[in-house]
This record gives C-alpha cells, structure tokens and sequence, in this order.
C-alpha cells in the first residue's frame, strides 16, 4: 500500500510542477462549467500542492525509491541521457595564432557583407532617437574626461534635474574607450557607428575563443561566433549602442569554466572582473548575466559533484570584488532613485515576453520579416533564426554531457526571465531582488539566451562534422551552414544621414552662465524624437537645457513641455521665467510648419533680445535672450 500511495504521490507533484510552470509561461486558463468559472491564473496554486504532495511522500514513504524505480534502472536512464566524454574537447590542428587569425578575418568578411549598408554610409544612423541620446551620453563622458567641472552622473539635460545620467544607462565604459576617438578628431557620428559596429565584432570574437576552448573545433566556433555576434536581436536593437556591449559575457564565461574546475580565488576573481566590465557597459546585461550565470556554473558543479565547502572561500571573495567594482556605479543610480522609484509592474508587463514572441520576426529582418506572427510589441520580436534553434536542436539530442547541460540549464533559466512577470522566477526577484526593479524590459533577456543558442549551436555543428566521413565534405558542410546562417539573419537596414554640425547661434553663448529653452519642443518628424536633435547640438557646447530625453522622465517634465506647446502665448513665458530660463532658440528646419509666424510673435511680444540669428538646413534659426 505504501509504495502505491508513494508513487501516486511523485506523480502528483510532478504533474502539478508541470502544470504550474505551463500556467506561469502561457498565463493560465479559466473555463466555464454548468455556469461555474473555473480559473487557473496564478502558477502558486499548483506549487503549492506539488510542495504539500511530495513533503506528504517523505513523510508517509521515505523508504521508497522516487516512482518505484531502483537505482540500477536509473542508471541506465542516465547512461542513455549523459556521458561525461560526450561533450570532450577535440584535439585541435592548427596553431591556436592561425586559428584566432582565420576566424577573426572569417568574421570581419562576414560583417562586411552583411553590415555594407552602414560601413558605406558611416554618417548615418537608423534614426534620430537613441542614437544620438547614445552619442550625448559618449560626449558627456568626453567632456568630462577634457576636466567639465561638473559632476560625471548630472548631465547638461532636464536642467535643473541632478543626476540625469542615471535616467537612463549611463553605458560608461564603452563612451570611455571611444574618447581616444573624439580626442583624435573623429566626429561623434563616425565614432559613434564606429563603437557601435565593434559591438557586432567583439561579441563573436569573445565567443569564438569561448567556444573553441569548449570543444576545440574551429570550424564549430566560428558558426557559434555567427550565431551570437549576428543573432536578430541586434537588428531589432539597431538603434540602441549599450545592448550591443555583450561580449564581456562570453568572456566572463570562459574564466567560469576555469573556476568550475579549479575552485581557486584566482578564477572566481577574473569571473567577477569581467562581469563587472559588462556592468559598466550594458547595466541591463549586467543583472541578468549574473542569474544566467548562477544557472550555468550551478549546474557544472552539480555534475561534477564539487565539494561545496571549497566554494565559500572563492564565491566570497569574487562577490565581495563585484560589489566594491559596481559600488561607484550604483551609489549615483541609487541617489536617483527618490526621484525615479521603482519600474512599475504595468510598464514591466508590457515588456515581459510570451512564448509566441520567439516567433515574431523584426521588421529588419529581410528573411523573416513579415512572414512569422506580427510584430506587435515593442522589443518583443524574439525569433532567434532557423539555424541556433535547428543546431541546438541536433546538440541535445542524447547523450550529452555536462557542458551541454548546463547552457541548456542556462537556456530555460534566461528563457524564463525573459517571460518576465509572465514567468516564473521574475516576479519573486522583482520582490526580493533590488536590481531587477530598476529595469523595464525582461524581453531583453533574450540576448543573454543567445549565449546558449550559440554554444549548443557549435556542439550541434561539431556533431553533424562527426557524422562527414570525408574533409572535402566536412568543408561542403561548413560552407553551407555559413551560407545558411547569413541567409538566418540577413538585415534590412535603413539609414538617415546625420547633421554635420550644429546651428551656428550656439557659439554666441560660449562661456555664458545660460539655461536654454529649445523650440519646437514637440517634432512631428516620423525618425526624430524630441528633444534628441538638441541633445546632439549640445554635444558642441554643453550648456544646460530644460529639453531632455531619457530612458525615464521626470514627473514635471511632460506638463512642462504641455505648457511650452502654445509658445511664445504669455503663459508660457511664465513658464520659461519660472524655471530659470535665459534664452531660447528656435529652429525652423525641425518645424513642420508655422515657424515664421512663431518668430514674428516672439519679436512682438517684447520679453525677448534678439542675440543670434542665422540659416541651419537652409531655414532660419535664432537666438533670444528672455527679457526678466
């Protein structure tokens, strides 16, 4: 009797887990019966019972082996799921310098051709939104490096808003090695796609020598090196520089697996330094890398069945060293954070993933583009491509070793987060985690799942090479898996050129304790965003400005940009005088229409001087003084 209640009881638990991970991915179900609602929304209403069946099992039954089976037939499962050697480095060929070189110019070929539209046209950017908020953000670093007195975190926007870099990621280690750039004379533009096509490079370099320590073949890497620093993602975020920055992931990895076997300080310092690094350049990539890489070693070391004791030492030293490294980063954001608050659940939900999004392809995507469910959301079209997810699919095929298993314990780990509050884990880490609750957008996760697609990519090539008798195959196989993967991710890119200098009213004030007010404060151009196009002016005389854009907005900003739509109506002039406000420019390139009639009723309104007037896009431009 015991055994039968015992294993009715495994049973329940584990259709229960099932049943509430299915209701945390798809959000559950409710149904009518005979007039009665059933509902099924919350995933805690099956682990509940799973956890008071099983805590019932052991109780009533701990002598019986989980679902009756003994430990021989659990071995033979095992032997026929994992083999330690499945996942054994191959012996390399050639010298680890020519294969570096091979793959690093395989690379550079692979991005040219894909990237051409941009590398010819270097003056240009996708929009005039995040990308020049993104050069604003790399000339304030510059200037401050060039000894601005003011304080690094407030920038010359939201005036007189402390701590406006913290509204949004301040992407500080990538603006810093773009200064020898601008100190060398490069415009912000060319630096800007400069730094930003990097991204693409840097990330499939880090991953190839990631994944060629992994399993020693080339040839594996390099498609890995294609899956990750070419994966959709980055065409969908095409207009964002910091989530490009993601090749200190793979980097910090290849200290993890060091660490994983040699549980020295060392090791789990390098790992701490480096996700440190990816902090400082992507703060979102920062968070999330740490709970993708609890996954990953967590999992290494389950299998190889380390002694955790030996772990206190390491782990506290590394996380001691990761929180004095990130300290000088935080302490600003956390200032800032009376004035920001915590992201709200409502905002975080329309960003959270469903599982249908890993079928919605981005418009850039000239392959899928169109052809997949609708892109609806924004940042939401998640399709990783045919290829990672056919690749992957040939790598876990049985056996497997304890490699494989952890970036797929990492590939259900990042999924799930990506899910945000339509998962699992992310609700109870947005209560208990402080991190995750400055961020908005779980559906960026994605890239981190990247990680995993790219490594079980690169097994599954490895795999499909074992089964090619012949080189001349093997070559005819990897050329078309190449083929394949650019054909995977091929964009569809559309470039506005970007203004080459700013108005020339500006050099009026150098030097001058100012606060401007920049008109119009409302674009109705469909690739400009407000406010932005004065923020990249700014970066040629960073004067203060009340105008702004960031990733959040100050509570009085938008009423005050309402009130500024009627200028120069007088109310708005008190408005102007009230927030300290000495002069104002007016651009009438970045009006649709009606801008003459705006400067004809500024002159006559007698509260402003005239100081600087000139042409800008071949339409007039002008600087006033507000009269107090």
């Amino acid at each position: 009797m015991r055994p039968r209640v015992a294993i009715g009881l495994d049973w329940l638990a584990l259709t229960l887990a099932v049943v509430a991970v299915g209701m945390a991915w798809t959000g559950g179900f409710y149904t009518v019966i005979g007039g009665v609602r059933l509902s099924m929304r919350n995933a805690d209403r099956a682990l509940v019972p799973a956890a008071i069946a099983l805590a019932l099992r052991w109780w009533f039954a701990p002598g019986v082996r989980p679902f009756g089976v003994e430990p021989p037939r659990w071995q033979q499962w095992r032997a026929r799921v994992f083999a330690a050697a499945a996942d054994a480095r191959e012996t390399p060929v050639w010298s680890a310098w020519a294969r570096a070189g091979l793959a690093t110019l395989g690379i550079l070929l692979f991005g040219a051709i894909l990237l051409q539209p941009q590398l010819r046209r270097m003056d240009a950017v996708p929009d005039f939104g995040d990308p020049l908020f993104s050069m604003w953000r790399m000339g304030w670093v510059y200037e401050q490096w060039r000894g601005d007195p003011r304080p690094l975190f407030s920038g010359n926007i939201f005036h007189p808003e402390p701590l406006a870099l913290t509204f949004s990621d301040s992407m500080l280690l990538p603006s810093m090695t773009a200064v020898p750039l601008r100190a060398a004379g490069v415009h912000p533009v060319v630096a800007y796609n400069i730094l930003f096509l990097s991204g693409f490079l840097f990330s499939a370099l880090a991953t190839y020598v990631l994944v060629e320590r992994l399993t020693g073949s080339s040839r594996a890497a390099f498609v890995s090196a294609l899956v990750y620093g070419f994966y959709p993602y980055r065409f969908e975020h095409y207009s964002h520089l910091e989530l490009q920055m993601t090749h200190w992931m793979p980097l910090a990895l290849i200290w993890l697996h060091r660490f994983s076997a040699s549980l020295t300080v060392r090791d789990a310092m390098a790992v701490a330094l480096l996700a440190a690094a990816q902090l400082y350049s992507s703060m979102y990539y920062g968070v999330f890398f740490a709970l993708y890489a609890g996954a990953v070693l967590g999992t290494l070391l389950l299998v190889a069945r380390q002694p955790w004791r030996r772990l206190l030492v390491p782990v506290a030293s590394a996380l001691a060293v990761a929180i004095l490294l990130a300290a000088p980063l935080a302490r600003p954001y956390l200032a800032a954070q009376a004035v920001k608050g915590d992201r709200d659940e409502g905002s975080i939900r329309v960003y959270s993933a469903g599982p249908s999004d890993y079928f919605r392809a981005h418009p850039r995507s000239a392959t899928y583009g169109g052809r997949l469910l609708a892109d609806r959301y924004p940042e939401r079209a998640l399709f990783p491509g045919t290829l990672p997810l056919a690749l992957s699919a040939v790598a876990l095929v049985p056996p497997v070793g304890a490699i494989r298993l952890a970036y797929a314990a990492g590939l259900v780990a990042a999924f799930d987060l990506s899910l945000g509050f339509n998962g699992v884990t992310y609700k109870h880490l947005y209560r208990w985690f402080l991190p995750i609750r400055g961020l908005r957008v779980p559906a960026r996760m994605s890239i981190v799942l990247a990680i995993s697609l790219a490594v079980l990519a690169a097994f599954g090539t490895r795999r499909i090479f074992g089964r090619v008798r012949t080189p001349v195959g093997r070559t005819v196989v990897f050329g078309a898996i190449v083929l394949a993967a650019a054909v995977d991710v091929w964009p569809a890119i559309a470039l506005h050129r970007v203004w080459w200098r700013p108005p020339p009213i500006y050099d009026a004030l150098k030097g001058q304790p100012v606060v401007l007010a920049e008109f119009p404060t409302h674009l109705n151009i469909s690739h400009v965003t407000n406010a932005v196009p004065f923020m990249y002016f700014s970066v040629w005389h960073w004067l203060p400005m009340i105008n702004g854009y960031s990733g959040f907005t100050p509570a009085n900003y938008e009423p005050l940009m309402e009130g500024l739509r009627d200028f120069p109506a007088p109310a708005a002039i008190a408005l102007l005088r009230s927030r300290g406000v000495t002069h104002v420019t007016v651009n009438c390139a970045l009006y649709v229409t009606g801008c003459e009639p705006i400067l004809t009723a500024i002159d006559a309104s007698g509260s402003f001087r005239p100081v600087a007037a000139g042409q800008w896009e071949e339409q007039p431009v002008r600087l006033y003084e507000v009269v107090h």
